[in-house]
């Protein structure tokens, strides 16, 4: 995603390359210093630049919090996983009331599934072993 701001100074900038924004190091220099992604030294900015990016960077912050918890209730999901809930609280019990032989039954069974797993999967790409 190309994301460009115009500045008050002039400079068009792309902000989906911003890393950080750096207030200024002494007293005699009032300029800050962007840093962007694959650029080898800073931008110098204008205090007027800095105030215009700071408020387009918390927007486009806003929009992504407001996109992401929009139309979600929190106790509407948890009515809806009521019974998934359930299962999985009787799957755990039964979990710790396991004998040691289904106990082991159980993870050899798992160690032959993770040798099929990997025997199909190419040289490099192994889930469960290092070769």
């Amino acid at each position: 995603m190309n994301t460009s701001i115009a500045l008050p100074s002039g400079k068009i900038l792309n902000i989906s390359r911003f890393v950080a924004l750096l207030p200024p190091s002494n007293t005699d220099d009032s300029s800050y210093q962007l840093i962007l992604e694959g650029y080898s030294t800073p931008i110098d900015l204008e205090l007027s630049d800095v105030e215009v990016l700071k408020n387009n960077l918390e927007l486009k912050e806003n929009t992504i919090v407001n996109r992401h918890h929009s139309g979600w209730d929190k106790e509407k999901q948890l009515q809806k996983n009521q019974r998934a809930m359930e299962l999985l609280a009787k799957c755990i019990e039964q979990h710790k009331h396991m004998s040691d032989a289904e106990s082991s039954q159980r993870q050899e069974f798992f160690e032959e599934f993770k040798k099929i797993v990997d025997a199909e999967r190419p040289e490099g790409q192994k889930l469960y072993s290092e070769s």
